[in-house]
């Protein structure tokens, strides 16, 4: 349950950081773009893509504590793989953004 309470809460708060209080420095692919690039209007569509990916994502984990809280046991394997798969989802559409603007 501990576990799922972190995560909630970290990918929260890093969700909005990004979004609201627009901190690119925690946007991996925006750091590794050539700065000529960096100026682009495409900055705040990544900013509110991984904004709302912390957003639900976070939220998922909350409510998987609060169903650990209740009793419910949610295996971890499942979890992470589910986890894994939708974080690949929204990197894959979020480069593909930038690819779409060339």
């Amino acid at each position: 349950m501990l576990t799922y309470l972190f995560m909630g809460i970290a990918l929260l708060a890093i969700g909005f950081a990004v979004h609201v209080l627009k901190w690119n420095i925690l946007i991996a692919y925006y750091n590794t773009k050539p700065k000529e690039k960096k100026n682009n209007k495409n900055t705040e569509s990544y900013r509110k893509i991984l904004g709302y990916y912390g957003y639900i994502t976070g939220g998922i984990f909350f409510l998987l504590a609060f169903l650990e809280f209740q009793g419910i046991s949610v295996p971890p394997t499942p979890v992470t793989a589910v986890f894994i798969v939708w974080t690949m989802i929204v990197m894959y559409y979020a480069q593909k953004d930038d690819e779409d603007e060339k």
